[in-house]
């Protein structure tokens, strides 16, 4: 992990000058925002901290715009899985999407739906499914008075084809997002996601998280969020810590 701890101070320093450049500036945590931005997200997921289990990734995100309705997207993956018995580094799945905006004609509701395709880019079978997947998904953003939002969306996640040996993957995500974006350049958000296994009939998950963030300077933002198991039977993980850094305006 020195080199991700490498890069990441690396980005810290640079980001900052090059931000310098940028004329205009956006948050970029409003699900309809179209802009193009980089971005860099460490991250840790404890899985059982009983047990010693956990995974940390360092994931590099890009978007581009291609017009005022659509962009595209990739993230890569850098992992590290570690438990008592082994610890394995290395590339997990890589994801690949696009996106749809509805043109912003009404000032109080959005809407927007994105294709995604997790591919099985793992280097090792404790860093990915072993699937490729197909993630479709749904949104719709209210825009509330003073500066806030609240946003519903469904996504569903299924595995195509990939190792037989694997489980099968077939589950879907509500999400609930309520969030605040400061005229002093910070914001605050809420995801609630409910998380529901239908290879696995009635497992079932309760995630909320918080993040907040502010802009370094115009055109480079910073945030950090965490989330943790709250209840159900599907216990993924015990709780996660993320932190990121975006280039917006490319």
């Amino acid at each position: 992990m020195k080199k991700y701890t490498w890069i990441v101070l690396f980005l810290m320093f640079c980001f900052p000058s090059w931000g310098q450049i940028q004329k205009t500036y956006h948050y970029g945590v409003i699900p309809t925002e179209n802009i193009t931005t980089f971005e860099v997200n460490p991250s840790i997921t404890t899985i059982d901290d009983s047990k010693g289990i956990s995974t940390s990734q360092m994931t590099l995100k890009a978007y581009r715009v291609i017009n005022e309705e659509y962009n595209w997207g990739i993230e890569v993956p850098l992992a590290r899985f570690e438990s008592p018995e082994k610890s394995v580094s290395g590339l997990g799945d890589t994801a690949v999407n696009a996106t749809w905006f509805q043109p912003n004609n009404n000032d109080r509701l959005a809407f927007g739906a994105k294709m995604e395709f997790f591919l099985p880019t793992a280097t090792d079978k404790r860093l990915g499914s072993g699937k490729f997947q197909a993630s479709p998904s749904v949104y719709a953003v209210l825009f509330l008075p003073e500066n806030m939002y609240a946003a519903v969306g469904y996504k569903h996640y299924v595995s195509l084809f990939g190792d037989h040996a694997r489980e099968d993957i077939n589950f879907g995500r509500i999400r609930l997002n309520i969030g605040y974006t400061s005229p002093d350049e910070w914001w605050v958000l809420t995801n609630l996601y409910y998380y529901m296994d239908f290879e696995h009939s009635g497992k079932a998950e309760f995630v909320p998280e918080v993040e907040v963030g502010t802009l370094v300077n115009d055109g480079v933002a910073f945030y950090i969020n965490g989330s943790t198991h709250a209840a159900g039977n599907w216990d993924s993980k015990d709780w996660s810590l993320g932190v990121g850094f975006k280039l917006l305006y490319l």
